[in-house]
């Protein structure tokens, strides 16, 4: 289910490197916008967090909306990651990089003013995870600015 990310370059202060957890209340992934370059939006809603997204921070299957969710005004972002930390079936943190020139499919959602992403799942490339983040190629920008 994509339970981490590590952020590093152009996206992070002075390129350090960031690792975000999702079960953190301040987790944000950094989402690429063609007019302000790059975005920390707020990582889906977790169960004890006021608001009226939906409480995950996936979108399984990636081909449809789940019910209700198109009232949101869904759009398709990327986020921008280095890579990724899956759990396997037994329990087991694994790091995955993400490939150059790749991003993290998401899907960002609206209400009022509370706006947050959700990171887009398919089916696991092997029998050791459940779900595996869906990424989508992108195109290399010369120069981003980190905004939020």
């Amino acid at each position: 289910m994509c339970h981490a990310v590590e952020v590093s370059g152009l996206y992070t202060a002075e390129g350090s490197r960031q690792l975000i957890n999702y079960p953190d209340s301040d987790a944000a992934l950094p989402i690429h916008d063609p007019q302000r370059g790059v975005v920390w939006i707020p990582w889906g809603r977790r169960s004890q967090e006021h608001g009226e997204l939906p409480a995950t921070g996936w979108l399984p299957g990636g081909d449809a909306l789940p019910d209700g969710w198109d009232r949101f005004s869904p759009a398709t972002v990327l986020a921008r990651v280095e890579r990724f930390m899956e759990m396997t079936r037994d329990g087991e943190p694994r790091w995955f990089d993400v490939e150059d020139g790749q991003s993290l499919q998401c899907v960002l959602l609206h209400h009022g003013h509370e706006q947050r992403v959700y990171v887009v799942t398919t089916e696991a490339p092997d029998a050791e995870h459940r779900n595996w983040p869906l990424t989508r190629g992108h195109r290399r920008t010369s120069r981003l600015a980190a905004v939020m």
